[in-house]
């Protein structure tokens, strides 16, 4: 992520929930945006809350695509 989309930081988080045996591996980049909201774990909701009341638009989904097709052809 740090060559291809220039993201300096990135947290990963597991989570094995019991319901259906489910297991997630989150990815979370930090951006500079994110920053006001501290490095800590405890930053994680707000930071999400923050995005879903103010990101949430066809120019950042679409950003978020062109990302995420970036990503796929450097890992391939």
């Amino acid at each position: 992520m740090k060559d291809v989309l220039g993201i300096k930081t990135v947290c990963f988080f597991q989570d094995e929930g019991t319901h259906h045996n489910l297991f997630h591996l989150w990815i979370f980049p930090r951006y500079e945006w994110m920053e006001k909201f501290g490095e800590k774990i405890e930053s994680i909701r707000p930071i999400i809350d923050y995005a879903k009341e103010n990101m949430v638009n066809e120019k950042v989904f679409k950003e978020v695509r062109d990302m995420v097709k970036k990503m796929r052809e450097y890992m391939k």
